[in-house]
């Protein structure tokens, strides 16, 4: 019987010993009568330490938790039934450490003692207040979120939205499908993820919002359960219609300037005239490549040229070609504007301001408004006036004579000058803060002696300009050579006048003697007594090749120099040079 009940205890003993768990047995005055392996791994406290020396209230870190497990303790003894045998209480080991625990406790039948299992569940505690911090931060950010956010099961009902998508539907009702209650629909959405998501997969889609035809974006992502079997969707959308529409009219705009551009740079090399431009030599189609460059961007132009080669009409035709084109083009004189008046002119002024100013005048600036202000002859503009457009210039805007309101002008500055700028600079009179905020782009127009080949062309086009004073002119061969040996020292606005009065007195007059008219040329030709019987255009080839020929000799074949003399482009020397034989 002794050494049964010896086997007994061994048994037991071996059981307490290996559940696992923390285990000690407690007696009524909350002594620990006996503990295990695990509850002195729990506590730090060895066997000898605990058994018959330590009440396990020694081991409750909390007041509030230790007053209802004596509470539970006694009540237990009592025989009360609603005592709970099994609950959570933070342990203080003997390292003043503190550790969530999970306890169990049973009263050993047939006493006033009982058994308790401790299991550590600080871990456990710990990931579980970190799983509700996070939920806690993703439920605010989605209810924060200005986008749609729901979830629906396979089905379609819905069971979670998004503040923002309760406020949009003015519903709390989840029990609802997602295509009814979103979109008004009668069956699923054309657009829907539901199969692909069903099988595990993310979809990011756009959509057309059928009721508002605003353009969305949706992120359609599965929420997984344990067996890793889909359970439900999440549908996260957003309102990119603004984006879309700029999408589109960026892909429009570029379609639209790729056909442009295609369709100017084709052309454009065979053209003869551009806007209200007149040439077709290649410094023009140069001329021509810049206007389209500059009319490109919304950066200051400056256009260099000698008077009358035309810099208001490239300065119009940049204006008519850019985003501006639709609003006014205020051409400007600088030279003829008194002093006293420059500031009131570009920036207006009020009624009252000076004597005279009986009512308000709105200036240059005010005038050009979203459109382009050409200032011609540059040079002209004085010192104090250069220092007050460069602030307008710099973002610090103007202030009409007689007002105290600062105005912000929307304008693009067209310069344009005849003068040396570089003597400018140098001798002050042009600013060089002023004069680099405004030569970004700069186009330099040849004189026309430097595109004799555009002079037929010009003709033409001012004979039929003012022939109507008398049809019965026509321009002959004569003609033609003479306006083409002439040097033009007022380019093509000397040649308008100069077709206006061949219209109007009938014989063709310039008004300064030519520096170098052809049929002066003292050059020494070749003698040939046939070249007076020959045709006139053999002839003209004939004195053409004998007068290039000793040019040739003079420069010792220097193809520029006789480029120079001759008052033409190298390549149109060159040309000529193969035609005549001349290699």
């Amino acid at each position: 019987m002794a050494e049964a009940l010896k086997e007994s205890e061994a048994l037991y003993r071996s059981i307490f010993e290996n559940t696992g768990a923390g285990t000690i047995i407690i007696e009524e005055d909350t002594t620990i009568s006996l503990a295990n392996s695990g509850f002195e791994k729990l506590t730090g406290y060895s066997k000898t330490e605990t058994e018959g020396h330590i009440e396990w209230p020694k081991i409750v870190a909390n007041p509030a938790e230790l007053e209802m497990m004596l509470d539970y303790h006694y009540k237990r003894r009592q025989g009360q039934s609603d005592v709970p045998i099994e609950y959570e209480f933070t342990l203080l080991d003997k390292n003043n450490a503190k550790k969530n625990v999970f306890i169990r406790v049973d009263i050993i039948p047939g006493t006033n003692r009982s058994v308790a299992s401790l299991i550590d569940i600080t871990s456990l505690k710990k990931a579980e207040r970190s799983f509700r911090e996070s939920e806690s931060k993703l439920s605010g950010i989605l209810e924060a979120f200005e986008g749609l956010v729901y979830i629906c099961a396979k089905d379609y009902y819905i069971s979670y939205m998004n503040k923002a998508l309760k406020d949009l539907t003015g519903s709390n009702d989840r029990g609802r499908v997602c295509y009814e209650q979103i979109y008004g629909l009668e069956k699923p959405c054309a657009w829907c993820a539901h199969d692909r998501v069903s099988n595990g997969e993310s979809v990011k889609v756009e959509f057309q919002d059928p009721k508002s035809g605003r353009w969305c974006y949706a992120v359609n992502t599965p929420i997984f359960a344990d067996d890793h079997s889909v359970t439900q969707k999440q549908t996260v959308i957003i309102d990119i219609h603004e984006r879309k529409m700029a999408e589109d009219a960026i892909r429009e705009q570029e379609r639209y300037l790729k056909k442009e551009n295609v369709r100017l740079r084709t052309t454009i090399r065979d053209r003869y005239k551009f806007g209200r431009i007149i040439g077709k030599s290649a410094p023009m189609q140069k001329v021509y490549e810049l206007i389209l460059r500059a009319a490109a961007t919304d950066a200051n132009v400056i256009i260099y040229g000698e008077s009358g080669t035309g810099k208001e009409l490239v300065a119009k035709a940049v204006h008519d070609m850019s985003d501006r084109g639709a609003h006014a083009f205020v051409p400007v004189n600088c030279g003829a504007i008194p002093r006293h008046l420059v500031e009131s002119e570009f920036f207006g002024y009020k009624k009252g301001a000076f004597t005279g100013a009986l009512a308000d005048k709105p200036g240059y600036l005010e005038q050009a408004q979203k459109g382009s202000i050409f200032l011609d002859e540059l040079g002209e503009i004085q010192s104090e006036m250069q220092v007050k457009l460069l602030r307008v210039l710099g973002g610090g805007g103007y202030t009409p004579v007689g007002s105290v309101d600062v105005r912000q002008p929307d304008i693009r500055i067209i310069s344009a000058t005849n003068r040396n700028i570089r003597k400018l600079l140098e001798n002050g009179q042009i600013r060089e803060d002023f004069f680099y905020r405004i030569h970004i782009i700069p186009i330099h127009l040849p004189p026309l002696r430097e595109r004799k080949e555009d002079i037929p062309l010009l003709a033409e086009h001012f004979l039929k300009k003012h022939q109507t004073a008398n049809p019965s002119i026509a321009l002959t061969g004569k003609i033609i050579d003479s306006l083409i040996s002439y040097d033009w020292p007022g380019n093509v606005r000397e040649l308008e006048n100069s077709i206006q009065r061949l219209v109007n007195l009938g014989h063709l007059d310039f008004l300064a003697p030519c520096a170098q008219p052809i049929s002066n040329f003292s050059a020494p030709l070749k003698s040939d007594a046939t070249l007076f019987r020959l045709p006139f255009r053999q002839a003209v080839m004939g004195f053409e090749k004998s007068y290039i020929s000793h040019l040739l000799e003079t420069h010792q074949w220097n193809r520029t120099l006789v480029a120079k003399d001759l008052g033409i482009e190298r390549k149109t020397l060159y040309l000529k040079m193969k035609k005549l034989g001349l290699q």
